[in-house]
């Protein structure tokens, strides 16, 4: 939340400065030195009953300074002190009654304290000394009414978004202010453009270039928000023809310009307290704090479970396996099991709950290396001295395959031991090993998926984004799956007896986006006729140029990390939600999971470090890890985006799983209304073309799931009208690239 600047009142401003001057004074103090383990005798505290130190007075502190960030659920506290190292707290209402309590060893001065809901009211906050003695620091504040927490947040000018990953404020420093019905954006930095350049923004879906920064951007506000800006040669079409390597024509080494410390971008994720107001589900929960910079969707999330058949690998990380089964994961990574105990991992296995965590070839096969790397007919020798597995070597191979993970997953396509997908020897494998699966998993009634690799290579002529005919995309929707452009899925193919394609979402240069969920329903539905299950697996950065600076935030100071950009959240959540909806099947490669440290690995976390105060990055960053140590992977909010979505999904269409489909007639601001084709994917293959938004439901049982979708949509709020299967008209609001989805 502090990593953003927000306009308020003139009255409000000096006081604001005022705490914000104390409070970074005495944070330096409060936690300027280390606790040291001392023996005490205990006395009772007056406040709650409970014992507490009575050895040694506190220095200074705990003097609450503020409480902000306030939900029925959490707030935060910020405090000052010397030498505080635990401290107790109390929420009482106005008669003082003590209404919840707990204790808090801070890791900084401004502590995250979360409580059991309280309703709408007023209240008051104390801190007391636990690890030393201290006088009672009180101050009041108020739980506003979800339904009206927004506009009396934006009435007092303290409404703001929160922080999910961000870069240095001398490339981007953005200020929002709440006007009336929406925010306005500005850019503050001082980043300048060199001659021949502008700076380009995307703003959810919209690009915006300019030779000046951002200035008064209107955003409504509907959805998560990604705000990133480069510097891009003036009018180039796409950031895709940027390279560091290579001109060729296409690709040219000065279609950007660096910012400083060899950055290639400036972002800002967001979410916001008011997303898709009170008509669409918010999918991001009221206790999620971004701020923490872990993944904490475990730790927030109420117990669910997806339909039968619907797979959702979580990472697991410091969790336990059952923690992700009952929060509704439904597969652990191979890799991610406790395999500290066998037994449990025996127990996962063989109900089914694992996933093999897409081996490469040469490790499922138990290929031998032989020599050095050298190149035959398209294949690396040093793995396959002999060439391709015979008929019966790769029975043989499939035979020994180990079919422990109900989920399998192969890395084939890439790496030394690749061999061609085309291959005669995959057909005899896949065969053998689909036969072992169906005796061990399907007669046992435990759904099973064998996919031959995590992507496909598609032809040419099935891809939306070749920008061929809109009629070819549909008639390729009437064709029978053997009639369809060969591939080796095709009937007879040596991956025929593959049971999976997974629809990979791994986005190069950020502009392009726009029309990638499109394309991923278009590719399910062909995917479908085909005769094989889908879904996504996605990567939650795009897969472009990884010298972009995240900032990190520590008592000390703050650290920046060059990573890949962060996936527009609104990408994520689209991308997991309807995985499941026109597949079965959402899995993110390279979540982290939980993690209870924030020290990089000093080999792969190099970076920037501002010691507070500071001017310019210093050495001596003091949270690198120890070896052989845990190292924290850095924070992009991937993980828990991927959970909003299948929340998303699980209180929407996992509740009408198995009704009737259909795309909706609809209309916007007023305007015609468009009556989809309800053949197949043939709507999706209009709405991509036509750039614009689409409305599908499911109904059973009188209860109807339906979203709208549009991500070629501007920041604006519009005026959505939706023709629903009874007959009635729903009307809502909507704006931005986000899903807005609900139950009717």
């Amino acid at each position: 939340m502090n990593d953003v600047k927000f306009l308020y009142p003139k009255s409000d401003s000096l006081s604001i400065l005022y705490i914000s001057l104390i409070a970074f004074f005495f944070a330096n103090m409060a936690f300027g030195s280390i606790a040291k383990a001392t023996a005490h005798e205990s006395g009772i505290n007056k406040i709650s009953g409970q014992a507490f130190s009575t050895a040694d007075s506190c220095k200074l502190g705990p003097k609450l300074l503020s409480v902000s960030n306030i939900s029925t659920s959490y707030l935060n506290g910020q405090f000052y002190g010397l030498d505080v190292f635990e401290f107790s707290w109390f929420i009482k209402d106005l008669k003082g009654n003590i209404l919840r309590q707990g204790e808090e060893s801070p890791v900084n001065s401004n502590p995250l304290l979360t409580f059991k809901p309280l309703p709408a009211g007023k209240y008051t906050l104390t801190y007391l000394g636990k690890s030393c003695v201290s006088a009672p620091s009180t101050m009041a504040f108020t739980i506003t009414s979800p339904s009206r927490s927004v506009d009396n947040s934006a009435r007092m000018g303290a409404f703001s978004p929160a922080t999910i990953a961000k870069g240095m404020d001398e490339h981007m420093e953005l200020s929002i202010s709440w006007h009336d019905d929406i925010y306005l954006v500005t850019d503050n930095a001082t980043a300048t453009a060199g001659d021949g350049y502008e700076f380009r923004y995307m703003i959810g879906a919209e690009v915006v270039t300019s030779e000046k920064p951002l200035k008064n951007y209107v955003f409504a506000g509907n959805n998560p928000l990604r705000i990133w800006k480069m510097k891009t040669q003036k009018g180039l079409e796409s950031t895709a023809r940027w390279s560091d390597k290579e001109n060729n024509g296409y690709f040219s080494t000065k279609a950007g310009e660096s910012f400083s410390y060899n950055t290639t971008a400036a972002f800002n994720t967001f979410v916001f307290p008011a997303l898709h107001g009170k008509g669409f589900i918010n999918p991001i929960p009221s206790n999620y704090n971004p701020a923490t910079q872990v993944a904490q969707w475990a730790d927030i999330a109420p117990d669910m479970k997806l339909p039968k058949g619907h797979v959702w690998v979580a990472t697991r990380g410091k969790w336990s396996s059952e923690t992700l089964l009952a929060k509704g994961a439904t597969h652990i990574p191979h890799h991610q099991l406790p395999w500290e105990n066998e037994s449990k991992v025996k127990q996962l296995k063989d109900a089914g709950h694992t996933y093999n965590n897409v081996p490469r070839t040469e490790h499922f096969l138990h290929l031998k290396e032989n020599g050095t790397d050298r190149t035959k007919d398209g294949y690396n020798a040093k793995y396959w001295p002999n060439g391709p597995l015979t008929r019966e070597q790769a029975i043989q191979k499939a035979n020994e395959a180990d079919i422990s993970d109900a989920i399998w997953i192969g890395e084939t396509m890439e790496g030394a031991s690749f061999m061609s997908a085309e291959s005669e020897m995959w057909a005899h494998f896949y065969k053998r090993l689909n036969e072992r699966y169906q005796e061990k998993w399907g007669t046992r009634n435990i759904p099973y998926y064998i996919a031959h690799n995590y992507f496909m290579f598609w032809p040419s002529e099935m891809s939306l984004s070749r920008s061929k005919a809109k009629d070819h995309y549909k008639q390729l929707l009437r064709l029978k799956g053997s009639a369809l452009p060969k591939t080796n899925f095709s009937p007879g193919g040596s991956l025929s007896s593959t049971t999976l394609i997974p629809e990979a979402v791994y986005i190069g240069a950020p502009d392009v986006q726009q029309g990638q969920v499109y394309e991923a329903v278009y590719k399910m539905q062909v995917i479908h006729n085909m005769g094989y299950e889908t879904g996504i697996f996605l990567f939650g950065v795009h897969e472009w140029r990884p010298n972009n600076l995240y900032q990190y935030n520590y008592p000390e100071g703050k650290f920046y990390s060059y990573n890949k950009l962060p996936l527009d959240p609104n990408v994520i959540i689209a991308n997991g939600f309807i995985a499941q909806i026109f597949g079965k099947m959402y899995i993110e490669w390279g979540g982290s999971g939980k993690t209870i440290v924030k020290n990089f690995d000093s080999e792969w976390g190099k970076g920037l470090w501002y010691p507070t105060g500071s001017q310019e990055p210093q050495n001596g960053f003091p949270y690198y890890a120890k070896p052989q140590t845990e190292s924290y992977p850095g924070y992009t909010g991937s993980d828990d985006l991927s959970y909003f979505s299948q929340k998303l999904y699980n209180d929407t269409f996992g509740r009408v799983t198995g009704g009737s489909r259909k795309y909706l007639k609809y209309r916007i601001d007023n305007g015609k209304w468009i009556t989809p084709s309800q053949y197949s994917a043939e709507e999706i293959v209009d709405a991509y073309y036509d750039k614009r938004g689409f409305v599908f439901s499911e109904t059973k049982n009188g209860q109807t799931a339906w979203f709208y979708l549009n991500s070629f949509a501007d920041n604006k709020w519009h005026q959505l009208e939706v023709e629903l299967p009874n007959g009635s008209i729903a009307k809502e609001r909507v704006a931005g690239n986000g899903i807005h989805a609900k139950m009717n």
